[in-house]
């Protein structure tokens, strides 16, 4: 029997390492003065190990039921049982959660060279890395809306430091500006669960789902619930609320861009995901899929015209996440289990080629490479990092055999299936928009002569985490059906709640 306790052994230990991080490091850096580095690897590691074994066991559990149901796991029982925090156990929880362990280690891996552990401030660092990977894993197993709320706000008051870290004039103005962008979507929020509660006497998904079922007057309901996605959209950067994401990105350090691409965004579709299909599916109150097809449409769009005018190579991949979310939007308006399977496809393949992306510009950065006219002749000066860069792009445009091209390829095909024909074409478009700057980005670094002297020589083991990411983008572009197996179980236990 799956327990409390067995739900959050992965965060209790991500939180915990991340408290005993701070005095480690320091004992480390106090202690030793070479292999400070590896030191800190191993520590990463071994609480990463810690934390699969506990999610392992869990799946197993899970897996090894008779019937694997939506599995319902509360902190009490009885008459308190509307008002406790609860934990919903799935497929789809148990796939998250193995993502953001898989994508957190190699970007948490990637931190650790990044920000050396000599600096100061570092262990903070590397403690903050642990606690937002830890809040969303939880955040992820939520069952009731105000438990996801809580671990919610954790993970992003936790990126609001890591994008803080430098100190820079540049990441204190972009910080400052998440952080009030995240206090107002915060207060709609919690708006729209006041209301709820008022109305339903419980926050628990499934029963604010059946009182959408039974109630007469729905209307106020509507009101709570566009004041939630209001608020959810904005931490999202749905447009029009994603000004703060690309002054967020592009300031933060490169390590810290890559693991709040690869997680915390990825996180945000999921909470949406689970919003949606859980609770307001099928779409009894509210046509909400054709008003997030419109908002998918609009953001895939503006993200991909305003990366096409930047300049500065960071920014622009920060554009592309916000393209990204459009393309996610249209796997979750298709209220398909093929929409669903897409969906959670394309967390895992978004996450490692934005990770990816990030890291490799982060690279390129530390030689002093930051314009598109800075990256003329990158291609032979800094061969294998243009190679990886190149891949990640490709995979972006969808091209075949990379797993990009398999992850666009499900979300429009759930698009038509779902009669919604006229967002594929727009997808399709903003892919072939996508394609372009990027290939003018291809252009600079392989077909012009370079501009500007290269700064320092960047150290080798940078990079030995995104040529991890490349050979998992590769594989998976080759042989989707390992995720795919994965994510069939859970795209037909949500696809259950559509009909």
């Amino acid at each position: 029997m799956i327990s409390v306790l067995d739900v959050l052994t992965p965060t209790i230990i991500f939180t915990i390492c991340s408290i005993a991080t701070v005095p480690l490091i320091a004992f480390i850096r106090k202690k030793t003065n070479s292999h400070q580095g590896f030191f800190t690897l191993v520590w990463i590691s071994t609480v990463f190990a810690a934390a699969a074994i506990s999610i392992v066991r869990l799946g197993t559990e899970y897996y090894g039921q008779s019937q694997q149901s939506f599995l319902n796991v509360s902190l009490t029982d009885g008459n308190l049982l509307s008002v406790s925090s609860a934990f919903l156990v799935d497929s789809v929880s148990v796939y998250m959660s193995t993502v953001y362990l898989i994508v957190g280690f190699v970007s948490c891996i990637y931190g650790v060279l990044y920000v050396k552990v000599n600096e100061r401030l570092s262990e903070r660092y590397y403690a903050l890395m642990l606690m937002t990977i830890g809040s969303v894993t939880a955040a992820s197993f939520s069952g009731d809306l105000l438990t996801l709320f809580i671990f919610w706000e954790i993970s992003a008051a936790s990126s609001c430091f890591l994008i803080v870290y430098r100190k820079t004039r540049d990441s204190l103005e972009a910080s400052i500006k998440f952080l009030i962008m995240v206090v107002i979507a915060s207060g709609f929020v919690v708006y729209g669960l006041s209301i709820v509660y008022g109305l339903v006497g419980s926050l628990n998904f499934w029963a604010v789902r059946e009182a959408l079922m039974v109630l007469e007057n729905k209307q106020l309901l509507v009101v709570a619930f566009a004041f939630i996605a209001t608020g959810y959209g904005i931490e999202t950067a749905i447009v029009p609320f994603h000004m703060w994401l690309p002054d967020a990105y592009t300031a933060a350090p490169s390590s810290s861009s890559a693991l709040l691409s690869a997680v915390v965004d990825q996180a945000s579709y999921y909470v949406i995901l689970r919003i949606l299909i859980y609770i307001l599916t099928p779409p009894l109150i509210l046509d909400w899929p054709y008003a997030l097809a419109i908002f998918s449409a609009i953001t895939m769009t503006i993200g991909n015209l305003f990366a096409l005018a930047q300049t500065n190579v960071k920014r622009l991949i920060s554009y592309v996440c916000i393209a990204d979310i459009g393309y996610n939007l249209v796997a979750i308006t298709s209220v398909t289990p093929l929409g669903i399977m897409g969906n959670l496809y394309f967390f895992l393949v978004g996450g490692m080629t934005t990770a990816l992306s990030f890291m490799l510009v982060g690279i390129f950065k530390k030689a002093g490479l930051k314009t598109l006219e800075d990256f003329s002749g990158a291609g032979r000066r800094l061969p294998a990092a243009s190679i990886a860069l190149t891949i990640a792009m490709l995979s972006f445009s969808g091209m075949p055999p990379l797993a990009g091209f398999m992850a666009k390829y499900m979300v429009f095909t759930a698009a038509i299936e779902s009669k919604i024909a006229w967002l594929a074409v727009v997808g399709v478009l903003n892919t072939v928009l996508q394609t372009a700057y990027f290939l003018r980005l291809i252009h600079y670094m392989y077909a012009k002569t370079p501009k500007k002297p290269m700064g320092k020589k960047v150290p080798r083991k940078l990079l030995a985490p995104p040529y991890l990411l490349v050979a998992a983008i590769i594989i998976l572009g080759v042989y989707p059906a390992l995720v795919l197996g994965l994510i069939y179980p859970a795209a037909q236990q949500m696809g259950s709640l559509t009909v």
